[in-house]
């Protein structure tokens, strides 16, 4: 598989896209993605994508352009052939600004963005024109729109925490609230607004997301990682681990590949 990715800190795009990447290759495999708690932009240039989404029985067709929001279950994706994904990482803050929408509305599913935005369909036929990741780069730079709203700094502070490897200011809704300037009810419209989690399920949500990174940590054992993630204890960890993956935090750590939130089957 060939991968690449780009993190725009220096373009205009930064007020909004955290990353753009893409991947590109041959895979006959069954992938399980944990919820990795992004929302993004994809575009399908290749075969088509089967899946079943979370809390679903149903095998979806993924349209060849959607938008994808925050998951708090896995997704089962099934590829056949040629594989050739090109992603655009949206910031939780900026997306109804961008699409009309709010973040909360793609929780757990995925839309075509098409139907949204229809010059997303036009923007998907200019990229398949292009070879390399430079060129679609490029392309984007050009034809994704101006972020032209006035940024609220505390949802835009939020949203930069909630991304960034320190859990500690995750240990608690109080604590979390300091950290934005917000009581503890503000936070948690504002937490329902960006995430459509409660600000509560945001902490537990958040330190999930740390313990993945940490078992990725060879040197760690289960119980340091439940407790470096700002987990009570090991059983509380286990709790909330599976409840969000349906497996345990050691099941995980023995079928996990080198990405973390992925597990090829």
């Amino acid at each position: 598989m060939n991968t690449a990715y780009t993190i725009p800190s220096n373009s205009r795009l930064k007020d909004y896209v955290s990353m753009i990447w893409e991947v590109e290759g041959n895979l006959n495999a069954s992938e399980l993605i944990l919820p990795q708690g992004i929302i993004e932009i994809v575009f399908n240039f290749a075969e088509k994508i089967q899946g079943i989404m979370p809390g679903g029985e149903i095998i979806a067709q993924a349209p060849r352009c959607f938008i994808q929001g925050i998951h708090t279950h896995c997704i089962q994706s099934d590829y056949v052939g040629k594989h050739h994904l090109l992603g655009i990482r949206l910031h939780p803050y900026s997306v109804e600004s961008l699409l009309g929408i709010l973040p909360s509305e793609l929780n757990n599913t995925i839309l075509d963005l098409t139907l949204i935005q229809p010059e997303y369909d036009r923007l998907w036929h200019q990229l398949a024109e292009l070879d390399s990741f430079i060129e679609k780069y490029q392309l984007l730079e050009r034809e994704l729109p101006q972020f032209t709203e006035p940024i609220c700094h505390r949802s835009q502070l939020l949203s930069n925490l909630f991304t960034a490897a320190q859990p500690a200011h995750f240990q608690s809704v109080d604590v979390l609230a300091q950290q934005v300037y917000y009581s503890p009810r503000q936070l948690n419209r504002v937490a329902h607004s960006l995430f459509g989690l409660s600000a509560e399920e945001l902490t537990l949500y958040k330190k999930f997301l740390e313990s993945i990174r940490l078992i990725h940590d060879e040197n760690l054992s289960l119980t340091a990682v439940a407790y470096s993630a700002g987990f009570y204890d090991q059983a509380h960890f286990c709790r909330v681990f599976k409840s969000y993956t349906g497996m345990t935090p050691n099941s995980y750590r023995k079928q996990k590949g080198t990405l973390p939130f992925h597990i090829l089957y």
